[in-house]
């Protein structure tokens, strides 16, 4: 079992500190499919969003018309916060992980 970084923000759930499942050479492989994962959910999201403009403006969500469908600014614009929002969460225990590690080495 290992610990979360000296400094790291408090844990808000109870139980049992965050396990170390793999070697170092691992973390590379499960790295590159959780990023594939992570890119397929969010097309899937921006299809669901296409469908769901789809049908606001009273047309039949159809693959021709999802694959013709060009968001507006505004609609981008929100997807694109929603991305932000969704990588951060997804990445933040290694982004918090990073800054400890920054802070750490800060000379000053």
């Amino acid at each position: 079992m290992s610990k979360e970084p000296t400094g790291a923000r408090p844990r808000k759930a109870t139980g049992p500190d965050r396990l170390t499942y793999f070697n170092t050479g691992d973390v590379d492989r499960v790295m590159a499919v959780l990023l594939a994962l992570v890119s397929e959910v969010a097309a899937i999201r921006d299809r669901l969003d296409t469908h769901e403009r789809l049908a606001d403006q009273g047309a039949a969500p159809s693959v021709a018309a999802v694959e013709a469908f060009a968001p507006a600014p505004e609609a981008e614009d929100q997807r694109e916060a929603w991305r932000d929002g969704y990588i951060r969460r997804l990445f933040r225990v290694i982004s918090e992980d990073l800054e400890v590690l920054n802070r750490d080495q800060d000379p000053a």
